[in-house]
């Protein structure tokens, strides 16, 4: 990693509650060891020692959970850390670092040199030096900072390759999705050009061009991971136009749209694949066709799509047919369990619901 990159790092795990959770409870555990072994009446001697006792073992435990995985990470390059060797000796120097500026706080906070054998568990009246503390920290702490350090930058690195790795899947199902989509729609308007043909040239032949547009729309619409709701109802439109010269007076179409949807991002072809399956198996197979009535609406911060059509009773599950069951694939990416579909029969008519409890998209 580059510095840059290394302080982005650095910051993220300051913002997560695991790493927070186990450095304050090492802090606890070491605060209570160090009053079991050092009795309170001597801490209590001093104001110093007191602060040395509270504040030393939050400092210690900070430091190895955030600050000494830190040197593994630095490789000065785009690796995500640093080769082994070259790792370990910038491990232990800044180790070595970070238990000189401990150390040198902890004997500025214990000033007396008897007082600070009393916190350290000695004989009272026995003379220590800053050398000698400093030398026993770093026989002890220096390896076991360096071995810890390591122990977490890998184990972070490793949880950041699986979550990139998912992200790189989950884009590749996206692109495959979307590409599935685009031509899906196109073979089953050119089915029903081929009906068209036969019956109305004329009209065929304006079917055909309308179409070439609907596709082009459907490629730039489909091409971004999400887009505002009123370009959704733009290519319904379009595409309703476009059917509309097949079933002619057969189709009927009403709209119940709240406008303040209109600028609602959300991932593409969320609408047309249930307009398209309402058409395709209710009213297409019904001779006298039928209506089709579509909204959308807010529902406690939500989004609710609602379309249900007139013509041949509910007949189909969601995900049975090509259209449906990429629209369950890509809702289930971009919101994740939350996302519902459903399909049911109210009387004579087909209903298809699609429920968003929240706007905000997972991915």
């Amino acid at each position: 990693m580059r510095l840059g990159p290394l302080q982005q790092h650095f910051r993220s795990r300051l913002r997560r509650r695991t790493p927070w959770a186990i450095v304050l409870i090492f802090a606890a555990l070491f605060t209570g060891l160090q009053f079991l072994l050092v009795p309170a009446p001597i801490q209590l001697r001093h104001p110093g020692a007191l602060a040395n006792a509270l504040l030393m073992p939050f400092l210690v435990s900070f430091s190895y959970g955030f600050l000494a995985p830190m040197p593994w990470r630095w490789s000065g390059d785009d690796r995500p850390r640093a080769p082994f060797w070259r790792g370990l000796v910038q491990a232990a120097l800044f180790n070595a670092l970070v238990i000189v500026l401990l150390v040198a706080v902890s004997w500025f906070l214990v000033r007396n040199a008897s007082l600070k054998a009393e916190a350290l568990g000695l004989a009272r009246g026995v003379q220590v030096s800053f050398q000698a503390v400093l030398a026993m920290n770093l026989l002890v702490g220096l390896p076991m900072m360096t071995i810890l350090g390591a122990i977490i930058s890998f184990s972070v690195i490793t949880e950041e390759e699986k979550a990139a790795a998912e992200a790189r899947l989950e884009e590749a199902q996206w692109v495959l999705l979307r590409g599935q989509l685009s031509p899906h729609v196109l073979f089953n308007s050119l089915n029903g050009l081929a009906e068209l043909v036969r019956q109305d040239p004329v009209a065929a032949e304006q079917a055909i061009l309308d179409l070439s547009e609907l596709y082009r729309a459907l490629l730039r619409h489909g091409d971004r991971a999400k887009a505002p709701l009123a370009e959704e109802r733009a290519l319904v439109e379009r595409f309703l136009a476009v059917e509309g010269l097949r079933f002619g007076a057969r189709l009927r179409v009403q709209w119940d749209w709240d406008a303040a949807l209109d600028q609602v991002e959300a991932p593409p072809f969320l609408l047309q694949p249930l307009v398209e399956n309402a058409l395709k198996h209710g009213i297409a197979t019904h001779p006298e066709g039928g209506t089709l009535e579509i909204s959308a609406r807010r529902h406690n911060g939500g989004l609710i799509l609602r379309v249900s059509n007139t013509g041949r009773p509910l007949g189909l599950v969601p995900g049975a047919g090509v259209g449906l069951s990429n629209l369950e694939a890509r809702l289930r990416l971009a919101y994740g369990p939350v996302a519902s579909l459903h399909l049911r029969s109210e009387g004579p008519r087909t209903v298809a619901t699609l429920g968003l409890p929240s706007l905000e998209m997972r991915r």
